[in-house]
């Protein structure tokens, strides 16, 4: 699970796949203009007001999403957070429920607000058959809940050109892969300069778990920065006995299931997400507790002795929020 996390983490040329080159008739005539309804109640056309002459990000969720839906989420947040003032204005980022029966308008609000998501960020449910009809255009033909996809379609709709991209990549490369949607948009000269760069320079430095903490939990968890979507993990292998500890990181549901107070505690504490089990093997365990030690003895030193034992994770942390918690109690407690 591991070596698959970081794969994705450090593939950056995987990933974005494009659909392929850009098509006129990839407009109003293709894409369908059924009603859909926001977080808000507001009802909206899918064509006619959602991606007409818009860049747009398309994904599918649902909010009772035992597995992905959170992280996947919880790292769209980190992107949103990247784009900025774009988000509203010149980029609009829609994450559509698949699960329309469950997922009203105000459980959608709740949703979006544990991932405190800006304006330009539409949750939106609508009939199951609108719902279908939209998911299937997109490309999400899953039969079951936990068969669909998680990954996500970007294109601009006055160009029509259209992407097929993925969330669990490096989300630089994804946030660079949005904006290149617009013409007029070029790389900044200091990130075009790291070309130039070797891979061997890019190495910071070799500690366990860290690389599955930045790719895997920094999207929802800090430590020592405060609550994302998720606890803050600094002082959790402190306040936690070790064998829960190993056990809610690879079994968190099944833990909720059983029904364990801390569990429920943390379910009950961030109810808008759920820590989902990542399949975690015991060497991932291992060295995500020791990480989460490792950082929790440097916030305890003077700053110059974190400074000089190794550099600030929390830079590398991503959105503050978003989400799926996971430690403490990924329910967010990824409880790591």
């Amino acid at each position: 699970m591991r070596r698959h996390l970081l794969a994705l983490a450090c593939a950056a040329t995987l990933s974005v796949t494009a659909i392929g080159p850009a098509k006129a008739e990839w407009d109003g005539s293709y894409f369908p203009n059924v009603e859909l309804v926001n977080q808000d109640g507001v009802t909206l056309r899918f064509w006619d007001d959602l991606l007409r002459d818009k860049i747009v990000v398309v994904n599918f969720v649902y909010t009772d999403c035992p597995d992905i839906c959170g992280l996947s989420t919880a790292r769209m947040a980190q992107v949103v957070d990247w784009l900025g003032e774009r988000i509203g204005k010149d980029i609009f980022v829609y994450s559509i429920s698949l699960d329309p029966g469950t997922d009203t308008p105000q459980r959608l609000r709740d949703y979006a607000d544990a991932f405190d998501a800006p304006d330009g960020w539409m949750f939106l449910t609508g009939s199951p058959e609108n719902v279908d009809i939209v998911r299937f255009k997109m490309g999400e033909r899953s039969e079951s809940l936990a068969q669909h996809r998680s990954d996500m379609v970007i294109g601009n709709a006055a160009t029509g050109e259209w992407r097929r991209a993925s969330l669990m990549g490096s989300l630089v490369v994804l946030t660079e892969e949005i904006l290149s949607l617009d013409p007029a948009w070029t790389l900044p000269p200091a990130i075009a300069s790291l070309e130039t760069i070797t891979p061997g320079q890019l190495v910071i430095k070799d500690t366990p778990g860290e690389g599955l903490f930045l790719s895997a939990c920094a999207a929802c968890h800090t430590v020592g920065e405060g609550i994302r979507v998720g606890p803050d993990l600094s002082g959790v292998t402190l306040r936690r006995d070790r064998e829960w500890l190993k056990a809610y990181l690879k079994v968190p549901n099944r833990m909720l299931a059983r029904k364990d107070p801390v569990a429920v505690e943390l379910d009950k504490a961030f109810p808008a997400v759920r820590m989902p089990n990542l399949q975690l093997n015991d060497t991932d365990v291992e060295d995500l507790i020791h990480y989460l030690a490792v950082q929790t003895e440097l916030l305890g030193q003077p700053q110059e002795v974190a400074e000089a034992a190794g550099h600030d994770h929390a830079d590398h942390s991503g959105h503050g929020q978003s989400g799926h918690t996971h430690a403490d109690g990924h329910q967010h407690d990824h409880s790591h």
